[in-house]
């Protein structure tokens, strides 16, 4: 299916690189609440209101397997686990995915095995979001207030944090909708969440509990990502004013609040679900969308250099997902169940090759 409704993209970007379409797939699921690209952009999992986790051949556009978690509540989130270069073919494509059930499932995508099913001890949790550490060794999945440590070898629960200093910050006091590991091998104690209490709470695993906070965004979604370098935070909020904020992650003061119409243009205000930097250092392109007030409808967008790259009108837009650099794919999941993935080339470059639409 043609992307009708992506239109032409302006700014400072447009001279040298072209938004151009890549494939729709089919819908999944009703919703399409989390997309991930694996390491090598041939796979792009996606989870769904259903319980749904399709796993999209990225070559062909097509579904190449689809994994159920047999008791049909929501999956939120989906992560792959870091592989290293001297992994065996036996131990890549490992999937993680968080439910609202409680359980987090480890897949191997090839042969649709469910490895590992575990979750919270004696507790009726949910789980809304899950990420791994840079290493892989460890896994976190956030619940309502909580978040709960695994070691990726056992699947034990290592910890469980939840609350604050009493001094800067009390810990989350609702629901836990996106966290990221920091991503540099410096800090691999280091853990940021947010969620509906309007805060963004900075977790160190050493302590137990939350040592800072940012106090304003609302976070409803996917909404919350970290500069690969480390040094910068994105968060989408779920409001007409200042929905996309950029963060120094060590001073934790405000960089940057991005319109998101032009100067002048207000209405309809777009709320966020979703909000990702691309995985190149400096985190140089943002992809966001969510729901437009008022009109039933939704936006998603690419920012780069300040600019607008591109626009998705009458889409509502839940969740989104860069490839690697050298890719140049992007990755966008909507209410409609379906995902829109498209590509960012150089106005000379034929760019990676995709299913066409």
């Amino acid at each position: 299916q043609p992307f009708e409704d992506l239109n032409s993209f302006s700014g400072a970007m447009a001279s040298k690189l072209k938004l151009t379409p890549g494939f729709v797939t089919d819908a999944f699921d009703t919703e399409a609440f989390s997309v991930r690209f694996n390491a090598d952009d041939n796979f792009l999992a996606a989870a769904g209101s259903h319980g749904t986790v399709s796993i999209f051949n990225v070559a062909t556009g097509q579904e190449a397997y689809r994994l159920k978690n047999g008791a049909g509540h929501p999956t939120k989130q989906v992560c792959w686990r870091p592989e290293k270069d001297s992994a065996s073919v036996s131990t890549r494509g490992i999937l993680v995915a968080a439910s609202t059930d409680g359980r987090l499932r480890q897949w191997h995508v090839t042969s649709r095995r469910c490895l590992e099913e575990f979750g919270p001890e004696g507790e009726d949790k949910q789980l809304f979001c899950v990420d791994y550490s840079h290493d892989g060794t460890r896994l976190a999945a956030g619940a309502t207030r909580e978040i709960f440590v695994y070691d990726e070898e056992t699947k034990k629960q290592v910890l469980c944090l939840q609350g604050g200093d009493s001094q800067t910050t009390p810990g989350h006091s609702s629901r836990i909708l996106a966290l990221r590991f920091q991503q540099t091998s410096d800090e691999p104690w280091s853990l940021i969440s947010g969620g509906w209490d309007n805060s963004v709470q900075f977790w160190d695993l050493r302590a137990g509990h939350a040592v800072r906070a940012i106090f304003g965004p609302h976070i409803c979604g996917d909404a919350l990502d970290l500069s690969k370098d480390g040094k910068r935070l994105l968060t989408g909020s779920w409001r007409d004013k200042d929905p996309i904020e950029i963060w120094d992650v060590g001073q934790g003061e405000r960089l940057e609040a991005m319109p998101w119409r032009s100067q002048g243009l207000n209405e309809p205000a777009c709320q966020m679900y979703t909000a990702r930097f691309s995985k190149d250092p400096e985190g140089s392109f943002i992809a966001a969308g969510g729901s437009c007030a008022n009109d039933g409808g939704g936006e998603a967008k690419v920012f780069g250099s300040g600019s607008c790259l591109g626009t998705m009108v009458r889409f509502t837009c839940l969740s989104a997902d860069f490839g690697s650099p050298n890719s140049g794919l992007l990755a966008m999941g909507g209410l409609d169940g379906r995902i829109r993935v498209m590509r960012m080339v150089g106005a000379a470059s034929e760019g990676p090759k995709t299913a066409q639409g």
